[in-house]
């Protein structure tokens, strides 16, 4: 146990350069960084009634009316509801299934209305 602790001792030491061995120039110059952050950094532009209601409203007729007045699309998100809370589902029929006879064995067919 005491010869395991020496040689572990060595290699802690011996990689202890390593570990330690960062420069300043490597350091994050922060001075740099936050008046960088500052200058790109823009001002955010005050939304209308209309816009905001457009685009953090609930899907209901007075949130479409406002997107119209607004001048922004009425369409949803990855084509879900729409800003007047309308859901295009597509084209739905109904089909019944209807058992006949052809060559003398019952097959299943669907009437679609």
């Amino acid at each position: 146990r005491r010869q395991f602790l020496q040689k572990g001792g060595f290699l802690a030491a011996g990689t202890m350069p390593f570990v330690a061995g960062v420069s300043y120039a490597e350091a994050l110059d922060m001075d740099a960084f936050i008046s960088k952050e500052l200058a790109t950094d823009t001002t955010k532009k005050d939304l209308s009634k209309d816009e905001a209601l457009c685009k953090f409203g609930e899907a209901s007729p007075q949130r479409g009316d406002a997107c119209v007045r607004a001048g922004m699309s009425t369409k949803g998100k990855s084509g879900g509801v729409d800003a007047y809370g309308k859901v295009d589902r597509g084209d739905y029929v109904k089909c019944k299934a209807v058992y006949k006879i052809v060559n003398d064995k019952y097959e299943k067919q669907f009437i679609c209305n």
